[in-house]
């Protein structure tokens, strides 16, 4: 057994363990004392920017200011228009799903006109402010249908590879 075993199994202490304890718990004073003293050659460095705990959640974003009713911009208010035509909630998000996608350039101007008209179709005051903001004027764009002209240059990854180094040119 050791000693340290002994003295918490009996229970007793002697005069050395309590010295022990004391002399600890003055060497731990002694030491935050001396570190919470400043150096006479070192000055605190004062930031020119405020203190801030390093966290890694954001700050809370500041919230804006409201706004009265007559600071409306137009196109919200022919948003809720929208809304209040079409009256069903889910019939609404797919007319927004169909606008998303024009402005993500995935329809074209006429596509979204042609779709948004079974959405917004029956009432005419909504299509035509519709076509005004959207510029569609009706008219499809020509696109003429030509073939694109033959580059002189053989695109090499096209060709058969016969080895690491050489390639098969096509026959002219």
């Amino acid at each position: 057994m050791e000693s340290s075993d002994i003295l918490y199994n009996t229970g007793a202490f002697d005069a050395t363990t309590l010295w022990i304890q004391r002399e600890s718990s003055y060497a731990n004073e002694v030491f935050f004392q001396r570190s919470k003293q400043s150096h006479v050659g070192k000055q605190p460095v004062q930031p020119d920017v405020p203190l801030v705990s390093p966290t890694l959640t954001p700050a809370r974003p500041e919230p804006l200011q409201p706004t009265s009713k007559n600071e409306i911009p137009e196109e919200l208010s022919w948003f809720d228009r929208v809304r209040k035509h079409i009256g069903n909630k889910n019939m609404m998000n797919e007319f927004l799903k169909l606008c998303n996608l024009y402005s993500q350039d995935l329809i074209d101007v006429a596509l979204l006109y042609q779709r948004a008209q079974s959405y917004i179709g029956g009432n005419p005051e909504l299509m035509t402010w519709f076509k005004n903001f959207l510029g569609y004027d009706g008219r499809d764009r020509i696109i003429e249908n030509r073939p694109r002209p033959v580059n002189s240059r053989v695109a090499l990854s096209n060709c058969r590879g016969l080895g690491p180094s050489y390639r098969l040119l096509p026959q002219r």
